[in-house]
């Protein structure tokens, strides 16, 4: 199982955080996304911009983006350029959002989630690949023609799972809001719906017995997992990386 860190969630410095991931020898870094939640969150594009400016080797990665909160042909551009500055290494984790605190921050209605998930999505795929619609085109650049792959975040229990394993790149599952035997559910969903990857994202490294989650998870089959740590010096990532030591 490849284990992935999160950026920076605050106003910790990004790049300097994504660089030392990378030299942890850690596979991913990943960003996250909520609004209006009493806190505030660094731009997830913005930081994987940055990221993607100071590594060459990690996959970025987002667990996940909220698609209905932002213009679809802005979200298809601004992630088209992550995908062409970081050279095909992004990862579009996507997902409708669960919080309505975050919908009403943009003015939008909690109740359309869905319904924006999916049409945004359909659209954003199809600039991708060069169509026009509605008189609307992106144009992509060749070397980014088609997008990166795109990983639907759903709860194990959803019906965005099957989704996600027939029609997208992958699934997206979150530790911190669900049980992992509901997580293993979810994944035997995925698999059995002919699912190939599966990510388990927010696991905090400050869990009590986060290692023995991280086996758990390797264990049960996923793919990835994506822990959340306090602090991004040589020091806790490699504490960080050590609980996946063989």
């Amino acid at each position: 199982m490849r284990l992935g860190v999160a950026l920076p969630l605050g106003p910790g410095p990004v790049a300097p955080a994504a660089a030392a991931i990378e030299a942890a020898g850690f596979d991913s870094a990943w960003v996250l996304d909520a609004h209006n939640r009493g806190f505030l969150l660094q731009d997830p594009i913005a930081a994987l911009a940055a990221a993607a400016a100071v590594t060459t080797r990690i996959e970025l990665g987002s667990c996940v983006i909220q698609v209905p909160l932002r213009p679809a042909f802005e979200l298809a551009q601004r992630l088209l350029t992550v995908q062409l500055m970081s050279g095909g290494r992004f990862c579009f984790g996507a997902g409708s959002g669960s919080t309505e605190a975050d919908f009403v921050a943009m003015g939008l209605e909690f109740g359309d989630r869905f319904r924006l998930l999916d049409a945004n999505l359909a659209r954003i795929r199809r600039w991708w690949a060069g169509e026009t619609i509605d008189r609307v085109r992106l144009a992509p650049w060749p070397s980014v023609a088609g997008g990166p792959p795109v990983l639907i975040g759903a709860f194990a229990n959803g019906r965005w799972i099957t989704r996600a394993a027939t029609e997208f790149d992958g699934w997206i599952g979150s530790v911190r809001s669900t049980d992992l035997a509901t997580l293993r559910a979810g994944l035997a969903r995925f698999r059995d719906a002919g699912g190939r990857r599966a990510v388990a994202a927010n696991l905090a490294a400050s869990h009590p017995d986060a290692a023995g989650v991280l086996a758990e998870l390797a264990e049960a089959g996923f793919d990835d997992a994506v822990v959340l740590v306090e602090r991004h010096d040589p020091e806790e990532l490699a504490r960080v990386r050590a609980m996946m030591a063989p």
